[in-house]
């Protein structure tokens, strides 16, 4: 299973390396710049598809879905290794702290070996991908409905004839920030189970999915999966992630990425990588705090140690090590988000251009 996972994305990574037609750049603009044109007026021309717009909307947003699902697969089974020792790292309690390889060699000490950098992959892929899937899909479906309707309301389309409220840049920007924190919010749900499996599983309380799963089950029942407070910490974790990363990716992608692609369509794959890496970097590093907090309330919250509080259990942090302790694991958090972020979004633009998503 360890060895088709990795062997699937770097397969698909090497072919895209190899070929640059499914990177040309598009030579039709998208039909939000269609309708405002960079000299900031509008053009009273419409869009050449006369789908309705909640229709179109919804078949881009299914297609996303796909995309960033498959996307996550291939992003989740490369860099699993760092996901592990970063939360391995967060999970150590008291006033000592573990350093990236003491983190590694704790893990690989146990039975397997090195093969318990690997754990929970499985859980990870199954689980990251219906809800990776949904934050995109709901995030491309809002952003495509919104957009339109604040340009409409409150921009340079008011059918009032007005003076322009905001300008339609910033219109654009709330809008991208809007729209992922409506996907995060409705994905979050469905991350929480499979990822309180994931972590019991990388740091070792349990040597399988199948005994982590019965055990829990066990234990607690549906309660086990979901850990008071964790969708709570799980949102106010990835909301602001969200927004952080995708407003950086949309910016560098509309200000340089699909600018450089005009003129040198071959290696859009890169540019690709490097704006998904740098958005993802910026995202991970302003929400480490949130994480630490959310891996102590998954992994062990379970037994009410802090009765599923954000505050006490941040205050503990606090204690522990001061402010230092929330960056705790933010280096193998970079090490993974970084990289996993680059490779995400090459496979997401992938997908999307095998799916003709506009």
């Amino acid at each position: 299973m360890k060895a088709i996972s990795l062997y699937l994305p770097l397969s698909l990574l090497a072919q895209t390396a190899n070929s640059s037609t499914p990177f040309a750049a598009s030579p039709k603009p998208h039909k939000l710049l269609q309708l405002i044109p960079r000299g900031g007026r509008t053009s009273t021309a419409q869009p050449l598809d006369k789908t309705p717009v909640a229709l179109s909307a919804i078949t881009e947003g299914l297609k996303n879905t796909l995309a960033s699902g498959l996307a996550a697969a291939c992003s989740k089974a490369i860099l699993a290794p760092f996901d592990t020792i970063k939360t391995v790292q967060q999970d150590v309690r008291g006033g000592t702290s573990l350093k990236l390889v003491e983190a590694a060699t704790k893990i690989c000490a146990r039975p397997g070996g090195i093969s318990n950098l690997y754990a929970g992959l499985g859980v990870s892929v199954l689980g990251s991908m219906p809800s990776v899937g949904l934050y995109f899909g709901v995030y491309s479906y809002c952003k495509r409905i919104i957009s339109p309707f604040f340009v409409k309301c409150f921009g340079s389309e008011r059918s009032d004839s007005k003076t322009s409220i905001c300008s339609d840049n910033a219109l654009q920007t709330f809008s991208i920030a809007l729209s992922a924190a409506i996907g995060n919010t409705v994905a979050s749900f469905s991350r929480v189970p499979y990822e309180v499996v994931k972590q019991s599983l990388q740091t070792g309380q349990y040597s399988s999915t199948l005994e982590a799963l019965s055990k829990m089950w066990t234990m607690g029942g549906m309660r086990s999966f979901f850990p008071l407070g964790s969708i709570t910490i799980q949102m106010v974790r990835d909301i602001p992630y969200a927004i952080f990363t995708l407003l950086s990716y949309e910016y560098i992608k509309e200000n340089w990425v699909l600018k450089m692609s005009v003129e040198d369509p071959n290696n859009r794959w890169l540019r690709d990588m490097i704006a998904g890496a740098t958005a993802g970097g910026i995202g991970s590093y302003l929400t480490n705090p949130f994480d630490v907090i959310k891996t102590r309330l998954q992994t062990t919250d379970v037994a009410g140690v802090y009765g599923g509080s954000i505050t006490k259990c941040a205050m503990s942090v606090f204690e522990e090590g001061g402010l230092g302790a929330f960056l705790r694991g933010s280096v193998p958090r970079l090490m993974h988000k970084v990289p996993a972020n680059g490779a995400f979004f090459v496979f997401y633009e992938f997908f999307r251009r095998i799916l003709q998503v506009e």
